[in-house]
């Protein structure tokens, strides 16, 4: 689904991708088109979401910025390949982790989750638009190659599991007159839909007043909401990190995203069985990562991280938690093998 908006809460309310729950699809005929059509579509009180890999989502840059600053929800899928510019367009890579969560201008921040196989590609998909309807935010959703090319045996599961997260609009002001910046407790302005009378309000790409939403260009204003649309993404609702196979402390801790979790867990369960100390940590959440993340892998002596580019992952690991996270990496459009990461860890083991 490449470049393409969906358009329904029949997804959020039931988890299915289907027409008789009014879902909307359609071919633009550019990355930049598609994504600004997602975005009114979301302006327009549906949720919107549009896909592409990395070169198409360099384009879609300009109109994230603008989808952060009027605060609507909206979810980006990215299907990674090699890169940069054309580069592999058929093979796969994890090369732009860096792209998802620094890759737009000004500071402008938004949730990004990794999915590390095709069946939790589903779940990972209903969380990114829990986050983008509860925080009224755009939401970057990180697939890759493999995972687009990849099958595996999947039980469908009963819609009824999953939590609901219905859409709010308000239809009134709350008090005297309309504040549409006015934020709940999760820092989220209200969903309004155009044309609800009285609910007349300024949109837009220009730096808003706190509160009322009117264009301001005064320092403080900035700073301000600078500052609260940060604080917004930091406090996004992150379950906290689990450990998939190991013990919570010890010698080593693997850390993988996305579509390397089957060959590190296959490479640490071998491992395990030979009697080696070492954990395999998986995390889902790329931004903001879980709160106990860092106490996690402070616990291990040492962390090893592969990923299939030059190190991108690493480098976010060692600036927020100031860990001695070392690379494994590999770009050369093929996954890892099991007995890569295999030897990896004998290596530092040794």
């Amino acid at each position: 689904m490449r470049d393409a908006l969906v358009i329904d809460f029949g997804l959020i309310d039931h988890g299915l991708l289907l027409k008789e729950f009014n879902v909307t699809t359609f071919q633009a005929e550019d990355e930049i088109a598609a994504i600004c059509a997602a975005i009114g579509a979301s302006y327009a009180g549906s949720l919107g979401v549009t896909s592409s890999s990395g070169p198409g989502i360099a384009l879609k840059g300009e109109a994230m910025g603008l989808g952060i600053m009027t605060e609507l929800p909206l979810v980006i899928v990215n299907s990674q390949r090699g890169g940069p510019s054309t580069g592999l367009p058929t093979k796969t890579e994890q090369s732009d982790l860096y792209q998802a969560i620094y890759g737009r201008n000004g500071d402008a921040p938004l949730p990004v989750i990794a999915a590390c196989s095709p069946g939790d590609a589903f779940e990972c998909a209903i969380e990114a638009c829990r986050i983008a309807v509860q925080y009224m935010t755009p939401v970057m959703l990180l697939t890759d190659g493999y995972i687009a090319n990849a099958s595996e045996p999947w039980l469908v599961p009963d819609p009824d599991d999953f939590e609901r997260f219905p859409a709010e609009f308000l239809t009134e002001p709350r008090g005297e007159k309309l504040l549409p910046y006015k934020r709940n407790e999760r820092g989220a302005r209200p969903w309004i839909k155009p044309g609800t009378p009285g609910m007349m309000h300024r949109i837009g790409g220009i730096e808003k007043a706190a509160d009322t939403g009117h264009i301001d260009y005064s320092p403080d204003n900035h700073q301000k909401m600078t500052e609260l649309r940060r604080d917004k993404i930091l406090g996004v609702d992150v379950s906290d990190q689990e450990v998939c196979l190991g013990e919570t402390t010890g010698t080593l801790a693997v850390v993988g995203w996305g579509s390397t979790y089957g060959p590190i867990h296959q490479a640490v369960g071998r491992a395990i069985a030979k009697g080696c100390d070492v954990a395999h940590i998986h995390v889902r959440h790329i931004w903001p990562m879980p709160a106990n993340l860092g106490d996690l892998l402070r616990g291990y002596d040492h962390v090893l991280v592969p990923e299939m580019n030059t190190g991108q992952f690493k480098t976010v690991l060692r600036d927020q938690f100031l860990v001695d996270a070392k690379p494994l990496t590999k770009t050369s459009g093929q996954p890892f093998g099991i007995s890569e990461i295999e030897n990896a860890i004998e290596e530092i083991l040794a």
